[in-house]
């Protein structure tokens, strides 16, 4: 009987420590699992984020190849792109002109749709080499290469994004790049 008596109470402290470990490891885990929650949420809003600028980028895009002088295409600073589940605002620059070059006739496809525009006419100024001399009459067209910027912060995530997207369009030869 004297065995029993000294052990009262021991099992109690012993069965009080290991639900202490226990809660502690219960609570660092859910801890560590709002974490990944968060992380992965943050990460899916970013991600939404990039389609939404992307979206609108490609439609300025479009409007760029369809336009006829792409310096007169303005700013948009509130576009809304839906994602499906969410809405953003986009804001796109008006696209800025940083390389123009002039297409010789021998460059040109007469089969291609796209290159039979350029012999409709031609530019009356000739091309002129590095060394001074002058070329072939270029044609009725110009590469350009245009650049255009989309930013969005949205408030409710944080989520930011910044993207510059770079297009390359044949132009009439009476389009500047300004």
């Amino acid at each position: 009987m004297n065995r029993r008596h000294s052990q009262s109470g021991m099992t109690l402290v012993v069965a009080l420590v290991m639900l202490v470990v226990l809660s502690l490891l219960v609570v660092s885990a859910i801890r560590f699992g709002n974490i990944n929650l968060k992380i992965a949420g943050n990460a899916q809003a970013e991600t939404e984020a990039s389609a939404a600028a992307q979206v609108a980028l490609e439609s300025t895009v479009t409007t760029m190849a369809a336009a006829t002088d792409i310096s007169a295409i303005a700013a948009q600073p509130t576009v809304s792109v839906n994602t499906g589940g969410m809405t953003y605002t986009v804001a796109i620059t008006k696209p800025g002109c940083i390389f123009t070059k002039n297409v010789p006739t021998s460059d040109l496809d007469p089969t291609k749709t796209n290159d039979q525009v350029c012999f409709e006419a031609t530019d009356t100024d000739k091309l002129v080499t590095s060394s001074g001399t002058l070329t072939t009459t270029p044609s009725a067209c110009k590469d350009q290469q245009w650049d255009v910027a989309a930013s969005l912060t949205d408030a409710k995530s944080g989520a930011q994004v910044s993207m510059l997207q770079g297009a390359s369009v044949r132009v009439g030869a009476q389009v500047e790049c300004p």
